[in-house]
């Protein structure tokens, strides 16, 4: 992977909509319960943008949130990199006219009213004046950009968001293509709590100027970005997306969401975004034929970027489980099976070195049933670690990750022994337990998937979270992001295969 501080793509005509050195804003002002452009406006301040290079446009305001107003953009000292509109569709050709004299090339419009509700002349008239000027843009009907990357290293917690979400998600290897703004950014206010990290999320809007395959295009060569999300209600250029995903797909993982292919989804999709969806069969074949992994379900598809993200893919559909708990070890073993997955039975060899690490009333097969495990680092590193380098099993599922703050809080205050081998802090747990590990897992590429039934608000998951390693409250998700980890393998090795011969 190429330095995060190495940027390839300083020339490419996408780079000043992530990373503009100024912006003009129309649409804002200071009423910021009344207007989504004051919201917008304020978020794009807070991020870390320099003030004395953002311009608002307003005809009658002499100031907006601290800054100077201007009344044309005409009237500007200098010319913006970006232009960003949120105005009523009817005045969006003129303000666009404006633009282009001023001779911006770059402008997001949030405005919706145009094609999406059949708006046909009006939505003909931007896009000949945005040829006119060679202006290229994003939208209309969008919420524009969040790059959390934004002046970095210059800046390390600086981001460019032009979303109208006031919450941030963590900065990860993650980015989003959307043509809905809801997919785009109303996850944010759960990412955090998750640990999906995302580092950039684009809200397309109608695709009028810019569209897929322009950004999947760009975030092949983003050294920021390693997987890639989209949501797609149409495809304009079907034959160059499918040739492009077949690129991108064994270099960096794509997880789509594709809202079409009933008759109501269609219905609404006219209405959003003024697309005409194709057939779900289509879709599917397309997604088949490029290893796009896809779902009908957001949390899904949250769930398998976080995990795609940890850049750890397995060697074949072999599942080890390990728990804690025979009620949930049979759910996932079933699961497992349903989804196309092997859980296979241990050898006599594995389970005669496995005897010496788990107590005397252990299930010793697969799953590995501890019914109750004190030794911690059994759990998290002898036992995996046996699993692993017997190369009977290419990925792990550890039900029995439980911290421990509130039951030794528990026992002091009820005048119980005090265990000094579990009071120690999550940072040293981390680097007790889940360190060592994780290279092994890394080298082998086996990767380890774990379930905190206490939930993410727990102190010790919120570790497992921090380090980007992948953990589930419950145990339905794991599996099914171990059985999409195995389906992304198996198609790279046919694909490599197939090159081969």
């Amino acid at each position: 992977m190429t330095e995060i501080n190495e940027n390839p793509l300083m020339d490419h005509f996408l780079h000043p909509f992530l990373n503009p050195k100024s912006i003009c804003v129309f649409g804002a002002n200071n009423e910021f319960l009344s207007t989504m452009g004051a919201m917008q406006l304020r978020y794009i301040i807070f991020g870390g943008f320099p003030r004395n290079q953002i311009f608002p446009i307003h005809l009658r305001l002499e100031e907006i949130q601290g800054l100077k107003a201007y009344k044309s953009v005409l009237d500007l000292p200098e010319t913006p990199e970006l232009a960003f509109i949120i105005l009523r569709p009817d005045i969006v050709p003129q303000v666009l006219e404006e633009c282009g004299q001023k001779g911006i090339k770059h402008v997001i419009i949030t405005s919706g009213g145009f094609r999406e509700i059949g708006n046909i002349n009006l939505y003909k008239k931007i896009v000949q004046i945005a040829n006119n000027y060679n202006i290229r843009f994003i939208g209309p009907n969008c919420l524009g950009v969040y790059n959390a990357w934004y002046r970095f290293p210059e800046l390390e917690d600086a981001c460019f968001n032009t979303m109208w979400i006031y919450a941030t998600p963590e900065k990860g290897n993650i980015s989003i293509i959307g043509q809905s703004g809801t997919v785009a950014s109303h996850i944010f206010w759960i990412c955090r709590e998750m640990g999906v990290k995302i580092g950039k999320s684009i809200s397309i809007g109608n695709e009028d100027n810019i569209d897929t395959v322009d950004f999947l295009e760009y975030f092949r060569e983003d050294p920021q970005t390693n997987v890639i999300g989209i949501y797609i209600e149409e495809i304009k250029r079907g034959k160059e997306f499918i040739e492009l995903a077949k690129k991108v797909v064994p270099e960096k993982p794509i997880i789509a969401i594709y809202a079409g292919g009933t008759e109501a989804a269609s219905r609404s999709i006219m209405g959003h975004t003024g697309s005409i969806a194709g057939d779900d069969k289509i879709f599917e074949s397309v997604f088949k034929d490029t290893g796009i992994i896809s779902t009908i379900s957001i949390k899904d598809w949250m769930y398998y970027l976080r995990t795609f993200s940890t850049g750890i893919f397995p060697n074949g559909n072999r599942l080890g489980i390990i728990t804690d708990s025979g009620g949930c070890g049979a759910m996932m073993a079933k699961a497992s099976e349903k989804l196309g997955l092997n859980v296979p039975e241990f050898s006599e060899e594995l389970r005669s070195k496995l005897k010496k690490y788990v107590p005397d009333v252990a299930n010793i097969d697969n799953p590995l049933d501890l019914t109750f495990q004190f030794n911690q680092y059994n759990l998290y590193i002898k036992i995996p670690k046996l699993m692993i380098n017997s190369g009977e099993v290419d990925g792990i599922i550890l039900y029995a990750v439980f911290g421990f703050e509130e039951v030794l809080d528990i026992i002091k205050e009820s005048g119980g022994k005090t265990y000094e081998e579990f009071d120690i802090s999550n940072d040293m747990m981390k680097r007790i337990y889940l360190k060592p590990i994780q290279r092994l897992v890394r080298k082998k590429k086996v990767p380890i998937l774990y379930i905190g039934p206490q939930g993410y608000n727990n102190p010790w998951v919120r570790e497992f979270i921090k380090a980007n390693l992948p953990i589930f409250d419950l145990w339905d998700m794991p599996v099914k992001c171990f059985a999409v980890l195995a389906k992304y393998s198996k198609y790279c090795k046919k694909l490599s295969t197939d090159l081969r011969q």
